[in-house]
């Protein structure tokens, strides 16, 4: 980030941090680059997916300029009053997912020790027990998520008992942990091994939690989370074909 706009951008995103701290974190990590600043507006344009985009604006009308000589979105990650819905109407996309984002904003590692338990990188040969587990992803995201060392597995006493990831936009998530060792301390352990991965590399942890996941906001919590369910977001996907 060294241009004056982005700069300026940052400061005005930091003033609701936690709502738009996976804008923030998509500059701050090299990810995206911002693409419109102007007013209470922002577009973010992520680098690796140029038809993705991150948007907070003040109003629909806003939302939309902003899109003013940019390729056309095929996935919007919008936040403000009635934005999302105009993103759907103008672009014909899907109001898919609707989320909270939480966040780690402290400094202090986590000590997530659990007897028995093992914390390792994924590998491709157990790719197929992935997708059994977790279908939110296909093959080729799997993939990509091991080569780049960001998907592991939690193993308790010799068996593959779940595991965790980066999404491809550096959010948490892609927790699963199998019916058979749940409420064994494995979620927490591997959520908080994610913590501290993302802290060593001097980034803030942070997920993004369905609106109705009463279970998983109880356990952002129980880590230390910051949690603002008054402040969503909605993913605005493509239609299918």
């Amino acid at each position: 980030m060294t241009n004056e706009r982005e700069q300026a951008a940052v400061k005005y995103l930091e003033q609701e941090l936690l709502w738009h701290i996976d804008m923030l974190e998509a500059l701050r990590r090299g990810r995206g680059r911002v693409v419109f600043f102007e007013g209470r507006t922002v577009l973010i344009r992520r680098n690796e997916q140029p038809d993705f985009y991150l948007l907070t604006a003040e109003d629909p009308a806003a939302g939309e300029a902003a899109f003013a000589g940019l390729p056309a979105p095929r996935w919007v990650v919008a936040r403000g009053p009635g934005v999302a819905e105009r993103m759907g109407e103008r672009f014909g996309l899907l109001l898919s997912i609707y989320c909270c984002n939480v966040a780690y904003l402290k400094q202090e590692r986590l000590v997530w020790d659990r007897p028995g338990l093992e914390i390792r990188p994924f590998r491709l040969d157990e790719v197929p027990t992935f997708l059994a587990h977790y279908d939110m992803e296909d093959e080729s995201d799997a993939r990509a998520h091991i080569e780049k060392g960001e998907l592991f597995a939690a193993v308790l006493d010799g068996r593959l008992a779940g595991f965790m990831g980066l999404h491809s936009d550096g959010s948490m998530g892609m927790l699963e942990v199998f019916p058979e060792f749940r409420k064994l301390g494995v979620g927490r352990a591997i959520e908080k091994f994610f913590i501290n991965f993302c802290l060593d590399r001097g980034w803030t942890p942070y997920g993004q939690v369905f609106l109705d996941n009463e279970r998983s906001f109880s356990l952002q919590e129980h880590l230390g989370m910051s949690v603002d369910r008054t402040k969503p977001l909605c993913w605005c996907v493509p239609r299918e074909e």
